[in-house]
């Protein structure tokens, strides 16, 4: 999986993420109970995980652009060895 395959599964699970924490703060409005409070509170800080690594993504762009030249490179030249600047970034598993 490329760099950009990583930010875009990223992307999509920060929305899963997002529509979990609006499911949660519904709840929370129809019916306020300590569950309740701790559902949302437990979605909130899953959203704001999410978006922090998006946001470690965009604060290293050029990285990452040049990661995936480097790795294209290598590829169009027989490296099957990748190499990156930086760590790859710790997916978390969907909820």
């Amino acid at each position: 999986m490329t760099d950009w395959d990583t930010v875009v599964e990223h992307i999509q699970v920060a929305m899963q993420a997002l529509d979990n924490a609006h499911a949660a703060s519904e709840t929370l409005r129809e019916k306020t109970d300590r569950d309740a409070v701790i559902k949302f509170q437990t979605e909130m800080k899953q959203l704001t995980k999410r978006l922090e690594q998006i946001q470690n993504i965009l604060a290293h762009e050029d990285t990452y652009t040049i990661d995936e030249l480097a790795e294209a490179m290598g590829t169009a030249m027989g490296n099957t060895t990748t190499y990156h600047r930086i760590p790859d970034v710790e997916a978390l598993p969907p909820n």
